[in-house]
């Protein structure tokens, strides 16, 4: 005979399946905030970041267990009016799924604001802006919101070639999936395999997903960070390489513990895949996993798209 649920229990579970809604409100809230004051001023096309964060806001809601509409992440049915006016595209296009998610994209903004470089400046531009959200209360005995759909990323990272002779070399950044649940994970590592990440980094990804493993290793001049942001003192610490990160990309002194998360999801996949696109020494150096071939490449591209769309279909 099972047990029923407990009050306690039952409340907590409401509370979660509001939780995207209240955290998507308070995240579109915050970006309006932001961009109306000083910190934004001078971002070129910032209302193109704007629209991309809305549109990735709407499809994670599209998704949802509790399917949400761009509607529901309203409180002010004058502010709901005024962005569909402005941002048509990311209110009629919500089902498409986005090339980022929300935390991602406010990440590209950061460093658009702060510049590469700046590593310390663009922890501090992430950590004002999750402040100000002022999300709920950790629920007792949990922790950094296990059970709460808060948008943010659990992890960022920066990656960059250290080649002799230059000062300040270009920094490239990342974040890990801030989607929860299986099925929003698997349309955003697959969409960012078939449409986003190099072609290097989605072999990788994909041929560990389907058991192939083979990953891809970087020169030694590639250094690469990541930090988790640690509630209780609202800063960002560095962390370790996950072992997926170790198993994808060769990273050294990776975590010897696997965690529960799908290869792709980690917010080195994402620099990585940057820095690969935009450094063509990089990309020359760089050691291919002995599968590595434009056809098993386009055999893993084809089980994704399949994947993807009975994703989207379910």
């Amino acid at each position: 005979m099972s047990r029923k649920p407990t009050a306690a229990y039952l409340k907590r579970k409401e509370k979660n399946e509001e939780s995207l809604k209240s955290s998507g409100t308070a995240f579109i809230g915050q970006v309006i905030k932001f961009w109306n004051s000083s910190l934004w001023v001078g971002v070129d096309r910032i209302e193109y970041y704007v629209e991309k964060l809305l549109h990735s806001i709407f499809f994670l809601g599209h998704i949802h267990d509790v399917r949400l509409l761009p509607n529901d992440f309203f409180e002010s049915q004058a502010v709901k009016d005024e962005l569909e006016t402005r941002f048509q595209m990311a209110f009629h296009n919500y089902m498409s799924p986005p090339r980022q998610t929300p935390f991602s994209i406010l990440l590209t903004l950061a460093v658009r604001i702060c510049g590469h470089e700046n590593e310390d400046k663009i922890q501090e531009n992430l950590l004002s802006f999750l402040e100000a959200l002022k999300l709920p209360p950790k629920i007792k005995g949990e922790s950094n919101y296990t059970n709460y759909y808060t948008l943010e990323a659990t992890v960022i990272a920066v990656c960059y070639n250290e080649t002799p002779g230059v000062l300040r070399p270009v920094k490239y950044y990342g974040a890990s999936l801030s989607c929860r649940g299986e099925r929003a994970r698997r349309i955003m590592i697959n969409q960012s395999c078939l449409n986003v990440w190099h072609n290097y980094v989605s072999y990788a990804v994909l041929a560990f997903r389907h058991e192939q493993r083979n990953g891809i290793i970087f020169p030694g001049t590639v250094k690469c960070r990541a930090f988790y942001r640690n509630h209780k003192t609202n800063c960002y610490e560095a962390r370790r390489p996950c072992k997926n990160c170790g198993d994808l990309f060769s990273l050294s002194n990776p975590d010897t513990v696997r965690k529960d998360f799908p290869y792709g999801n980690c917010a080195e996949t994402e620099c990585l895949s940057k820095l690969i696109s935009k450094d063509r020494e990089v990309r020359s150096n760089m050691i291919l996993g002995i599968n590595y071939t434009r056809e098993n490449l386009r055999g893993l591209r084809e089980k994704a798209k399949t994947a993807l769309g009975q994703s989207l279909m379910a």
